[in-house]
Formats: structure tokens, C-alpha cells, sequence
């Protein structure tokens, strides 16, 4: 048990630096069930398996381009709505857009997992997750992997999932062999190296 602790919290440490676990056990300190649990469960938060409940609400996502490998798309210039350049020196060309994940049926709580009924997915902008003009559609989540539709139920595209903290993820595209189902659907081309971060409401109200 030391050791599945002592590797995890390893992996956690040189991995993100935004996980909270508390205070350090100091050598020979006696664990109790409940101590572990807490930071076994704040791991288990960012390495473990990605549920719908943890990516429902709204992100605002960035798409960053190695311009050394693609400079061509003026989407992520600022002349055709995208940042530009991350700085003046910087080899990374971003675009940013807000991102909704919300239930499949107006109005609905809690319409199952996506798997099962999928979840629907908008976009403030185009062309922050696809080269592609949908900013509506599908979505379903298994295995911490994302599976796109558009507006039409048109295939777009899959995500590897991976969270940085409870209010970061990273978008990972998964290339996929071309067959003639997926190039008469039209599918978009994922754009690699996207970052979501969660918007918090401010609950704050004036007088």
C-alpha cells in the first residue's frame, strides 16, 4: 500500500503541480484508511477514469498550431478571428472559443451517460476543435476518449480526454484510418494541442 501511494504521488508531482493533496506523511507515520482516501481520491481526480458529470458546464478552449509545421490556416491569424502569434517570438499560433457541454434533452438534469444517450456540445467560434463550420452538435465519452458529431449527425472527429486538474483538461485528437464511410460524412480535421479551462459564474449579485 506504501508503495502504490508513494508512485502515484511521484507520478502526481511530475505531472501537475495543480493537485491539492494535503500535507506530506513524514517517515513512520501511521496512515489512517481516511488520510489515504482524501489523496488517493484527489489522484484518482486527474489520473483516473473521466466521467460526463466532470466535463458538463462551460471551458473556454484555446487551439494552439506549431506554425514550424502549420502555418496556413488563417483562422488563427487575428485577421480571421483567431490570437496570432502567442508572443512576438513564439512559435505557436492560437484561436480561442467557448465551449458547452450540456445534456442531450432541453431542460433535462440528468439524461444518462453519454454512451447511451449522447450530450450535446457547442461552440462560441469555429474552428477551435475541427477545421470544420459546425459549432453544434453530439458528443459521447468512453474509455476517456470523445466522440464527436456535427450538427447533422456527421462523424467530426475523437479526443483522447486527459485532465490536468478539476478545471483544466487537455484535447488530444486520435487520427483515424480513411475510409469511405468517414470521407462521404465529411468529418473536420481535429486540431491538436487544445486547453479548456472551466469558466466560473460569478455568484456574486449587486444591490
Amino acid at each position: 500500500m506504501k508503495k502504490l501511494l508513494f508512485i502515484s504521488l511521484f507520478l502526481v508531482a511530475n505531472v501537475n503541480s495543480d493537485v491539492d493533496l494535503g500535507e506530506d506523511f513524514a517517515a513512520g507515520d501511521l496512515v489512517t484508511a481516511d488520510a489515504f482516501n482524501t489523496k488517493f481520491n484527489a489522484l484518482n481526480g486527474v489520473v483516473g477514469e473521466i466521467v460526463d458529470a466532470d466535463l458538463l458546464g462551460t471551458w473556454t478552449c484555446t487551439a494552439y498550431k506549431y506554425i514550424l509545421i502549420d502555418d496556413s490556416d488563417p483562422a488563427f491569424d487575428v485577421g480571421g478571428g483567431g490570437n496570432g502569434r502567442v508572443d512576438d517570438f513564439s512559435l505557436f499560433k492560437s484561436r480561442t472559443g467557448d465551449l458547452f457541454f450540456t445534456e442531450g434533452l432541453a431542460g433535462a438534469v440528468d439524461d444518462g451517460p453519454s454512451l447511451n444517450n449522447p450530450k450535446v456540445w457547442t461552440m462560441t467560434i469555429p474552428d477551435v476543435l475541427f477545421n470544420h463550420p459546425d459549432t453544434i452538435g453530439n458528443y459521447a465519452l468512453l474509455a476517456n476518449k470523445l466522440y464527436f458529431s456535427g450538427q447533422n449527425g456527421n462523424y467530426l472527429g475523437i479526443f483522447y480526454v486527459h485532465k490536468l486538474s478539476a478545471s483544466k483538461f487537455t484535447l488530444v485528437h486520435v487520427p483515424q484510418p480513411i475510409t469511405n464511410q468517414n470521407i462521404a460524412a465529411g468529418p473536420g480535421v481535429g486540431n491538436h494541442d487544445i486547453i479548456c479551462e472551466a469558466v466560473v459564474e460569478d455568484d456574486t449579485t449587486s444591490d
